[in-house]
């Protein structure tokens, strides 16, 4: 195949507009398979960052070698100021720059993403206000992009519905300068139009994440999960496909690791930044306020896996400090983490021994 051309977005430009475009472009080209972004001359620049570029090699996965080890910062200050965005924003910038070895923030952004990047930051916004990811969380991260040079109407916040996104607190924007905001629902978004077979499932995912972005970020919150045991960064992914309500069996296991072989999910998600300022630690995943704790801090890694070993052991410690059993004492612990870091899937670590948790105390 030759050259393929190349399509720039102008500065305002709006959601349905950019797919469009974009579809046009891949039709002329004779090439449907392409996905959208790679056809608008969005494919990820030389450099970007892939899953796990931190503790391995690019495009390796973080479990293939015995002796691989993931890292999980686990940033948190004790003074939460009234500007909730500037909270996140060092916390963010914090975590960040110790997972990339760098002094300044923007250095570390530019370690896991480029300016040709299209950016799609997955947020979890199903249970409303009182325990979805903020939506101050979700700037900051989307002011970080910018630092390294992602244009602003290149990064998109989403969910499944925007109805969710606007009742958890977000704007939505499907047109403008500044980050957009909305749901797979939206006009022109969608799912695929048949399903993608991995393993147990059968799903059509978003073409947010098959067709709009070259790389996602994952911002879960901290929860516990009657079904799951937990569900932090493997299940929020749960948001990219039409039928989650089919895979909460046993546990979600093999599920939640099915859903996140996907390739586009897999290849495409560059960190993980879980919202962990208030924590669901018991009759999750609805808001139950007897059962919330105030952790005051997020955890970041580039391995869900690792992230989601983490916090498990988080979500034990505030249940023993409630007096109530830890998840394997009541045999919920995640049996998708084992699945999910086994040879078949290689998605991330989820042996405690090879995971490093950097503990980030702030003022």
């Amino acid at each position: 195949m030759g050259k393929r051309a190349k399509y720039s977005p102008p500065d305002d430009i709006s959601r349905r507009e950019f797919f469009k475009r974009s579809v046009s472009l891949t039709a002329a080209l004779g090439a449907s398979s392409l996905i959208l972004g790679a056809a608008a001359g969005f494919a990820p620049a030389a450099g970007s960052a892939p899953l796990g570029a931190i503790e391995s090699a690019p495009n390796s996965s973080p479990n293939s070698s015995p002796s691989a080890s993931s890292s999980v910062i686990l940033a948190r200050s004790s003074n939460r100021p009234g500007d909730q965005k500037a909270f996140y924003r060092l916390l963010v910038n914090s975590a960040l720059r110790r997972l990339a070895g760098t002094e300044r923030p923007e250095d570390a952004w530019a370690k896991f993403f480029s300016p040709g990047d299209v950016v799609a930051i997955k947020v979890n916004s199903i249970t409303g206000r009182n325990l979805s990811t903020s939506p101050a969380l979700a700037t900051a991260i989307a002011d970080g992009l910018i630092s390294c040079g992602v244009r602003p109407n290149k990064i998109l916040i989403w969910d499944r519905t925007s109805l969710e996104l606007r009742n958890a607190g977000f704007e939505i924007r499907s047109s403008g300068k500044e980050p957009f905001c909305f749901g797979t629902d939206s006009d022109s978004i969608g799912y695929e139009s048949s399903p993608t077979v991995i393993g147990s499932i059968g799903s059509c995912f978003s073409n947010i994440v098959t067709e709009y972005a070259t790389a996602l970020i994952n911002v879960p919150i901290l929860r516990e999960h009657s079904a799951a045991g937990i569900s932090v960064a493997l299940k929020n992914n749960y948001g990219a496909i039409h039928n989650p309500n089919k895979y909460h069996a046993d546990g979600c296991t093999p599920f939640v690791a099915d859903v996140n072989a996907h390739p586009d999910l897999r290849k495409k998600t560059r960190l993980i930044i879980c919202d962990a300022a208030r924590v669901q630690f018991q009759s999750g995943p609805g808001y139950k306020p007897k059962w919330i704790a105030d952790f005051g801090g997020i955890l970041l890694s580039s391995d869900p896996v690792a992230l989601d070993t983490i916090a498990a052991e988080e979500i034990d410690k505030l249940r023993k400090a409630a007096r109530l059993r830890t998840l394997r004492e009541e045999r919920r612990y995640p049996g998708y983490l084992s699945v999910a870091s086994d040879d078949s899937h290689s998605l991330g670590i989820s042996e405690r021994s090879r995971i490093d948790v950097v503990n980030a105390e702030l003022s």
